[in-house]
């Protein structure tokens, strides 16, 4: 087994060391002879750990070689191999002490045999239940880091699709501002090149400081700001230190989501806060939703599963009037 560590060893010696002073008590009361527990103890010690560790050795070839579904049918198949195993170590241990003649119908040798192989049932199944246990653990492991990947997609497939869509609307823009105003249309590609250096360059980044993402944050602000004019009011306070670390495009896309599902007009007009502090960001706009917008909160929902892989938790607040995000720094 690749994650048996010191730590399983040393848990694995006391268990063997616990269950031979359990069967010297019992050997004890069974067959009413008295031992002495120490003599017993260290000539019986290295013998037991020896049978114990070869059973780890058979159940884990088994594992290894069987392909057998059937948990009983393992488990049989293990005692039983262990089992003839454990009785050889004891006929040629006798063998080495005493002689061929010690074989000769000893009803001692006969009580250790059933002994040790009652004390090896007991190992087995323990090693077992270790195994089962460690079968569990990976594949937890394994849904955890296919769960990872998934998330992870979700995002990528979700900046992905900020490309084409903001892409539409920003060619608009700019063919506009071709005819109207030569300087600010170059300004607009100008910035509309980084926009899309920086999604290309964190494309692969887990995450990005805080420096970066406000640095990209503003030319996309600016850009918005040409498309809607006086009917966007964005207002950022930053009181924070620029290393601490985001996940890229995060601020982009509660701004955008704050753009897609309210009304942007000069009638109702609409605001969003950001507010950068110690304890995170919080993006905050007046509530006008769209009749027509899309409810269902996708890059929102995905970002929030970004956040979970680091362990962290963004709150969402919506009041009668406003709609408030806070998103955690992840150092």
């Amino acid at each position: 087994m690749k994650n048996v560590n010191k730590k399983h060893i040393i848990s694995f010696v006391l268990i063997v060391a616990i269950l031979l002073v359990f069967f010297y008590y019992a050997f004890q009361t069974l067959t009413g002879k008295e031992k002495n527990f120490s003599q017993f103890f260290i000539i019986n010690l290295f013998p037991c750990v020896f049978i114990a560790f070869i059973d780890f050795l058979i159940i884990n070839a088994v594992y290894k070689y069987f392909k057998i579904r059937n948990i009983y049918l393992h488990i049989t198949l293990d005692l039983f191999i262990s089992s003839l195993f454990s009785i050889l170590v004891i006929i040629l241990g006798n063998l080495m002490l005493g002689g061929p003649s010690i074989l000769d119908g000893d009803p001692e040798i006969m009580k250790s045999t059933i002994f040790i192989v009652l004390w090896n049932s007991i190992i087995v199944l323990l090693i077992e239940i270790f195994f089962y246990n460690q079968r569990q653990i990976e594949a937890e492991n394994k849904m955890a880091v296919m769960e990872k990947e998934k998330i992870q997609y979700q995002y990528e497939t979700l900046k992905a699709q900020v490309n084409p869509h903001f892409l539409f609307n920003s060619l608009n823009v700019l063919a506009s501002l071709a005819y109207e105003d030569a300087e600010k249309a170059n300004l607009f590609a100008k910035k509309m090149s980084g926009v899309y250096r920086y999604l290309l360059m964190t494309n692969e980044h887990p995450t990005v400081s805080l420096k970066e993402e406000l640095k990209f944050l503003d030319s996309y602000i600016f850009l918005e700001k040409i498309r809607f004019e006086n009917n966007l009011l964005i207002k950022l306070n930053n009181t924070t230190d620029g290393n601490r670390k985001v996940i890229p495009v995060s601020m982009q896309l509660l701004l955008e989501n704050a753009v897609k599902h309210n009304i942007t007009t000069s009638n109702h007009p609409l605001t969003v806060h950001i507010e950068i502090s110690e304890e995170g960001i919080t993006v905050t706009n007046n509530l006008q939703l769209r009749k027509t917008a899309d409810h269902g909160g996708v890059g929102l929902k995905n970002l929030q599963k970004q956040y979970a892989l680091y362990n962290k938790a963004i709150r969402i607040i919506k009041t009668d009037h406003s709609f408030i995000v806070k998103m955690p720094f992840l150092d």
